[in-house]
């Protein structure tokens, strides 16, 4: 559960450190907010944000941000490789997730195994494009140049092309909306 601020957002890249040293990688693929008792519903108040914190504090206790990841790889105990599939355990149910930094979703670039995984197998509850757009988007911000973005892109674009099989509508609506 998170504070709106803090929950990350829909397509970015979270890490997991597990207790054998292995770091598990997974991808947001939904995030929401709700409230906290299922039994109630909350509704618009028609206040500003800032009318609402001064004249309802309590109503934010009420809420509950959640997000779901879908774990796509993990790097090694040692440090030394980062393997595009599921990790040999899960995550330790208490483990708290930490957005990636730049240079870890850049490791997790080529060969983008998990994009088959994304294509083929994603959050039911979420278009799959949109994901797909999202962590294109992820990937090509963690570029240090243009170029180097562009070239991730057009590699990431071409795994994409084979795993749509060759759906080049689908593919050139998905590119589009990353560049955007």
């Amino acid at each position: 559960m998170h504070e709106d601020a803090d929950a990350p957002s829909f397509g970015s890249w979270v890490h997991v450190e597990a207790d054998d040293g292995t770091t598990l990688y997974g991808l947001v693929s939904h995030v929401e907010t709700g409230p906290a008792a299922a039994n109630r519903q909350p509704r618009a108040l028609g206040l500003s944000e800032e009318e609402r914190r001064k004249e309802m504090p309590h109503v934010r206790e009420l809420l509950r941000t959640t997000y779901r990841a879908q774990v796509l790889g993990y790097r090694t105990a040692d440090g030394r490789q980062v393997r595009q599939t599921l990790p040999p355990r899960p995550a330790a149910i208490h483990a708290f997730a930490e957005p990636c930094p730049p240079e870890a979703v850049r490791a997790l670039g080529r060969p983008y195994d998990f994009l088959r995984t994304l294509a083929h197998h994603p959050d039911e509850a979420v278009p799959a494009d949109d994901l797909l757009v999202a962590v294109l988007g992820q990937i090509h911000a963690a570029q240090e140049t243009e170029d180097e973005a562009r070239a991730e892109l057009v590699a990431a674009g071409r795994q994409l092309s084979r795993l749509l099989d060759d759906d080049h509508e689908r593919l050139h609506a998905i590119l589009r909306r990353v560049e955007a």
